[in-house]
């Protein structure tokens, strides 16, 4: 997705190669986006620390925003 594809407020799919248990994975959550900085987003879930994207991950990790 690019990054001017995002709206603020809105929950997109973040989908993520990570290390989990030892184990490589591909880990997916749903993240707000919080606001647009000049070189990416800060996005945020639940209790967990803020989640800051740059473009290029933008494009390579979110995929699809959350529909009610």
């Amino acid at each position: 997705m690019k990054k001017s594809e995002l709206v603020i407020g809105k929950k997109y799919l973040q989908k993520r190669n990570t290390i989990i248990d030892g184990v490589y994975r591909q880990a997916e959550r749903w993240i707000k986006c919080e606001s647009l900085t000049s070189s990416g987003a800060i996005f945020s879930r639940d209790f967990e620390p803020r989640i800051r994207l740059t473009d290029s991950q933008i494009e390579r990790e979110i995929f699809e925003q959350y529909e009610k």
